[in-house]
C-alpha cells in the first residue's frame, strides 16, 4: 500500500473483539502503515501485526450504541473484529483498509517483498531447483536413459513464455515435431516430461488442451504423443488424462479448443476426471469459510459445509492423483492436461509425484516439487492469489485457491500416512501464509519468465532461505523414511476427508488443542538430547578427575580406595540422570537439578582427595542445565519480561531455553555458533 493511500494512520479507543467470546475484549490503538496494520492494547497485553497484503476483505457494520464494527477477513483465514465508537473514524479506517485489500495499482514492485531489503545470502534459496540435477536424480540422463533428452528449444522462453527454459522430450522428437505440437496446444504448452519413474521407466508428462475444435488435428502433435509412448520400453500404451469434467471439455470445443480425438492417436487411452474449474473452487472455499467462521450451531455448520462441496473437490483431486500414480507404477506412461495446464494439472501431477517418490515427501524435496511443477511450469500465483490490484471484475475472477486446495490435499494424505512425511502441519501452514503475505519473492510472478524479468533473486528474499533457518520447526518426529515408499493404498472414501481446522481455524484458540502431539514429542526429544549432552560432559569431567587423580604423587594423604569410592558414588549419581524413553522428562518431573549439584560435590569433595587448586573446574559448567522444562500447555507468551510477546496461535512454535528450560519466542533466543544450544538472553549473560 502506498503512503498516499493511507486515509487515517491512527485510531484510538478501538476494541478488539474476541469472535468466540472466550477472552475479554481489549481496548487499544490501531496504527496503519504502508505495510502493516497494527493493534496495540492499552494495557500492553497484546500486540497484533497484520501485513496489508494478507487482507482479503473488510466488512463494515451499522452504527449502534456501542459503536461501529469492522470485520477484517484475511487470506490466511484470520478474522479480526474491531469495534470503533466514532462513525467517522470507522469510515476512514474502513476506506483505508479497503484500499489495502483491493489496491488500484497493478505494479508488482510495490509488494512488501521489494521493501524487505536486509542484506542476506539467498543464493541457495534462489537456486533451490537445479533442473539437470533433479532430472538426473530421477534417472533422466543420456548415460542413464537415452530415450529422453534435454532440449534448448525454449531458451529465452521463445516458444512458450509460461514454461521453464529447460525442457525434456523424447530423444527421437525432432525440432519440427516440437514446434508443430507447440502451435497446436493452448498457450504453446506442448507435452513435456515432468517426472520419470525409474523403476518402471514410465513417464509423467504435462501439457495444455489441444486446439482441436470439432475436427482439427495436428500430425506433429500426434507424432510427439506416439514418441512419448515409445520412450517407455516396457509399454508403448499411453494414458491421456483430462482432469476436467467431460461436459466442460465439450464446451471448449465451441471455442476452438477441446480434447484429443482418440482415433488420431495410436496406442492411447483417454480418461476424464471431474475436477471443477477455478470459479467453482473459489465459490466452494467461500462457503467453507462461512461454515467454519460464521455458523453458530452444528446443524447449520454441517449444512453449509455440505453445500460448499469442498471435501468433494479434495477427494476428486486425490482420486485423480492416485489413478495416475497407480498407472505409472504399473509401467504406463501418462500425459495430463486441463485447459491451460497450470491449475488442475499442477495439482494432480505434483500430488502424483508425492505418492510415488518419497524424496518429495521430505522438507527439501517438497520445495523441489513446488519449484518444479508450480513455479517452473507457470501456475499464475499473482493472478490466483490476488497479489496485485485488479482493474475490473474479469481480472477478479482469476483469483482462486488452487494452491491452497493442493496443500489441503497434502494434509489429508498426511492424516492417513503420518509416518511417510518428514515435515509436519506447521510446514504447510507456513508456506501457505507466505504465498499470500508477499514478504518473500518466491511466489511473486506468474511464471519463471516474470520472476527473471523482475530480477527477484537480487531484489527480494527467498522463502526457502527463511525456512532453512527454522528447519527444526517443521520436523515430523514420527517420520520413518523406510516405512512407506509409494503411497498407493490410500482410502479415498468420503468419510476419510475432513475439514483442516489447523488451517481454517488456526487463530481460534478455543478450537485448537492446547498441546500438539508433534510439538510435545519434539520437545521431549530435544530435552533428552540436551540432557544426554550434559551427561556426556559429566562423564568427560569424571574421566578428567580420575586421570588427574592417578597423576598425583604417591605421597597423597588420601588412600586410593577412598578416591575410587568417591568416584563410584559420582558415577552412581550420573546413572540417575540417564533417560531411557523420550517422554521420561515429561512424565517424571520429580528429578531436580540438585542431583547434578550433589554429583559435582561428590566428584570434587575433599573426601575424594582432588581438591587441589590446580584442578579447579567452574560449577556452572556442570550445573547449568535445568532438568525440568516449562510445559507447552498454557504457554501463550514469551518468558522474557521485557518482551512478553504473545504466541498468535498454537501453530506458532514455543521454543525452550536449553539452560533454564523456560519458553521464549524466537527473537529472545540465541543459538550458539554450532547450533547445538539455544539460550535466552538472561542465561547468556549469566
Amino acid at each position: 500500500m502506498r503512503f498516499e493511500d493511507i486515509g487515517i494512520s491512527k485510531v484510538d479507543k478501538v476494541y478488539l473483539v474476541d469472535r468466540l467470546g472466550s477472552h475479554e475484549n481489549l481496548v487499544g490503538t490501531v496504527h496503519v502503515t504502508t505495510t502493516h496494520i497494527i493493534f496495540r492494547a492499552e494495557n500492553g497485553s497484546k500486540e497484533l501485526w497484520l501485513a496489508t497484503g494478507l487482507i482479503a476483505s473488510v466488512e463494515r457494520g451499522t452504527l449502534t450504541a456501542a459503536g461501529c464494527q469492522l470485520v477484517i477477513r484475511c487470506k490466511h483465514f484470520q478474522v479480526i473484529t474491531l469495534l470503533i465508537s466514532r462513525d467517522k473514524s470507522c469510515q476512514d479506517l474502513y476506506e483505508t483498509l479497503q484500499r489495502a485489500a483491493k489496491p488500484v495499482s497493478v505494479n508488482v514492485t510495490e509488494l512488501l517483498a521489494f521493501e524487505n531489503r536486509e542484506p542476506v545470502d539467498d543464493a541457495r534459496g534462489w537456486k533451490r531447483l537445479d533442473w539437470p540435477a533433479e532430472m538426473a536424480r530421477q534417472g533422466v540422463l543420456a548415460s542413464q536413459n537415452p530415450k529422453w533428452t534435454q532440449s534448448g528449444i525454449n531458451e529465452g522462453y521463445t516458444i512458450c513464455d509460461t514454461y521453464p527454459d529447460k525442457l525434456w522430450f523424447p530423444t527421437a522428437a525432432s525440432t519440427s515435431v516440437l514446434l508443430g505440437s507447440c502451435k497446436f496446444r493452448s498457450r504453446g504448452r506442448l507435452p513435456v516430461l515432468t517426472y520419470f519413474h525409474r523403476q518402471t521407466e514410465a513417464a509423467l508428462c504435462r501439457c495444455a488442451q489441444p486446439l482441436t475444435g470439432f475436427s482439427a488435428r495436428c500430425v506433429e502433435d500426434e507424432k510427439l504423443m506416439e514418441l512419448v509412448g515409445k520412450a517407455n520400453p516396457n509399454s508403448e500404451n499411453l494414458l491421456l488424462v483430462d482432469t476436467r469434467p467431460r461436459v466442460n471439455a465439450m464446451v471448449n470445443k465451441v471455442q476452438g479448443k477441446g480434447f484429443e480425438d482418440e482415433r488420431n492417436y495410436s496406442n492411447m487411452r483417454f480418461h476424464f476426471f471431474d475436477i471443477e474449474n477455478i470459479h467453482v473452487m473459489r465459490a466452494s472455499q467461500a462457503r467453507l469459510l462461512d461454515a467454519v467462521t460464521k455458523c453458530r450451531d452444528v446443524a447449520e455448520y454441517w449444512k453449509t459445509l455440505e453445500s460448499s462441496g469442498w471435501l468433494k473437490h479434495l477427494r476428486a483431486v486425490v482420486e485423480c492423483s492416485l489413478f495416475l500414480a497407480e498407472s505409472i507404477s504399473r509401467g504406463t506412461s501418462c500425459v495430463v492436461h486441463c485447459s491451460d495446464g497450470w491449475d488442475r494439472t499442477s495439482q494432480v501431477v505434483a500430488m502424483c509425484q508425492l505418492l510415488l517418490d518419497p524424496y518429495y515427501r521430505t522438507i527439501h524435496g517438497f520445495q523441489i516439487v513446488i519449484e518444479k511443477d508450480w513455479l517452473g511450469f507457470g501456475h499464475k500465483f499473482d493472478d490466483r492469489c490476488g497479489h496485485v490490484g485488479v482493474l475490473n471484475d474479469e481480472a477478479g475472477k482469476e483469483i482462486s485457491p488452487i494452491f491452497s486446495q493442493w496443500l489441503d490435499c497434502v494434509w489429508q494424505i498426511m492424516q492417513q500416512k503420518p509416518r511417510a512425511f518428514q515435515f509436519n502441519e506447521r510446514y504447510l501452514i507456513e508456506i501457505h501464509e507466505h504465498v499470500y503475505s508477499c514478504q518473500f519473492g518466491t511466489f511473486v510472478g506468474n511464471c519463471d519468465k516474470d520472476r527473471r524479468d523482475l530480477n527477484l533473486s537480487k531484489r527480494t528474499k527467498s522463502l526457502w532461505t527463511f525456512m532453512d533457518a527454522r528447519h527444526d520447526d517443521y520436523m515430523n518426529p514420527f517420520y520413518s523414511p523406510t516405512a512407506h515408499v509409494a503411497l498407493l493404498d490410500l482410502d479415498t472414501r468420503a468419510a476419510r476427508f475432513s475439514v483442516w481446522t489447523g488451517m481454517y481455524n488456526r487463530f481460534d484458540g478455543g478450537l485448537q488443542p492446547r498441546e500438539r502431539l508433534e510439538d510435545l514429542t519434539m520437545t521431549a526429544m530435544e530435552h533428552v538430547g540436551v540432557l544426554e549432552s550434559h551427561v556426556a560432559q559429566l562423564r568427560t569431567r569424571l574421566a578428567e578427575l580420575k586421570s588427574q587423580q592417578q597423576q598425583l604423587s604417591t605421597s597423597a594423604t588420601t588412600p586410593t580406595n577412598m578416591i575410587d569410592s568417591g568416584m563410584s558414588s559420582a558415577t552412581d549419581e550420573l546413572k540417575n540422570l540417564s533417560i531411557s524413553h523420550p517422554l521420561d522428562p515429561l512424565l517424571n518431573t520429580s528429578t531436580s537439578s540438585s542431583s547434578t549439584s550433589r554429583l559435582l560435590e561428590r566428584a570434587t569433595s575433599q573426601e575424594s582427595g582432588v581438591m587441589d587448586s590446580s584442578l579447579y573446574y567452574p560449577d556452572e559448567a556442570l550445573t547449568r542445565y535445568s532438568l525440568k522444562w516449562q510445559p507447552l500447555r498454557g504457554a501463550d507468551r514469551c518468558s522474557n519480561p521485557t518482551c512478553r510477546g504473545e504466541f498468535s496461535s498454537t501453530i506458532e512454535r514455543r521454543i525452550h531455553c536449553h539452560l533454564c528450560g523456560m519458553i521464549f519466542c524466537r527473537r529472545c533466543l540465541k543459538s550458539t555458533p554450532d547450533e547445538r544450544e539455544r539460550v535466552c538472553d538472561k542465561c547468556k549473560s549469566d
